[in-house]
């Protein structure tokens, strides 16, 4: 065997590993991407999660200011009360809600569109009210609504805390 036909066995040889340290590292850089689209899937799904989190506390606080108007309540204890604080907490709920409207899906209107659409007009006539009955009467429709997204809220976050465990 000459130089050059050894030259040539080492060349193709030299060709052949390199070629198997590609394909091994394009499997090891395919396998990392892949982690690294399952991580970022989980760390938007865990911000999903958090930001749900975040609207059911300020739906819980909502209805914990309105509970003074619902079913239970009678016109003669809601003297001396606060309605535009009650208010304030409906309405900062309602603006967190429409900002986080995209939990509940792309069409629009979706749900939380149809409750900010029926939760406004009520907080407008709450607001309004100029007696405890209209308080009560306003306030109660108000808790109602409050408890059904509550629920939907509920829903979307369980979905959420299922789908990163």
């Amino acid at each position: 065997m000459d130089i050059m036909s050894f030259l040539a066995w080492a060349g193709t040889l030299a060709s052949l590993g390199g070629a198997v340290a590609s394909l091994w590292q394009a499997s090891q850089a395919r396998t990392a991407a892949s982690e690294a689209i399952r991580i970022r899937a989980q760390l938007v799904d865990h911000r999903k999660a958090s930001e749900l989190a975040s609207m059911q506390a300020t739906c819980k606080k909502a209805q914990k200011s309105m509970e003074k108007y619902g079913p239970g309540s009678v016109p003669s204890s809601l003297w001396g009360i606060s309605p535009n604080n009650d208010a304030a907490d409906v309405q900062e709920f309602l603006i967190n809600l429409k900002e986080q409207r995209a939990h509940f899906g792309t069409r629009h209107p979706n749900e939380a569109d149809q409750f900010c659409d029926v939760l406004t007009p009520l907080l407008d006539n709450f607001a309004q009210a100029t007696s405890p009955e209209l308080l009560r009467e306003y306030g109660k429709q108000i808790v109602v609504h409050l408890s059904s997204i509550s629920a939907a809220i509920k829903k979307q976050l369980d979905g959420k805390r299922e789908k990163t465990q």
